[in-house]
């Protein structure tokens, strides 16, 4: 009887022992550490836009980078101005390379709080297949 008393002590005790441990041992989630998405593209290596405004004078530009596999890139930079409805049409230019960056801009005669946008349409091309990919970029003249 002794004996049964005791194991049973020794058990009582060891369970109280380890939830004493379990709710004294903080938990906390792990964060995900900050992480950049960067794309898996076969012919494009970097593309990039953007706006600024010094007063009402706006410029727009578009860089893109090809792989150095790919043999051209191509783009066409698209600027859009909001009429407060829908965006309107503006102006558009288009570059191709076969060496190094594709680099183009836009100038244009802003106003004063009103948001433009500018679309960035890229093609790279690797043994005769394209890749394309846009990118956008809103900003709105202070």
């Amino acid at each position: 009887m002794k004996r049964k008393k005791l194991i049973r002590s020794v058990i009582s005790l060891s369970l109280v022992i380890v939830m004493l441990c379990s709710l004294s041992i903080p938990a906390f989630a792990a964060q995900k550490p900050e992480e950049t998405v960067s794309p898996n593209w076969t012919s494009i290596s970097n593309m990039n836009i953007d706006m600024a405004f010094v007063g009402t004078q706006g410029c727009v530009s578009g860089t893109a980078r090809k792989q150095s596999t790919a043999s051209h890139i191509m783009g066409t930079l698209y600027l859009y101005k909001w009429n407060g409805t829908e965006y309107e049409y503006m102006d558009e230019i288009s570059g191709s390379k076969s060496v190094g960056t594709l680099a183009i801009a836009i100038e244009f005669e802003a106003e004063v709080g009103v948001q433009y946008k500018a679309i960035w349409v890229v093609g790279a091309f690797t043994n005769g297949i394209s890749e394309w990919h846009t990118i956008q970029y809103l900003e709105t003249c202070r």
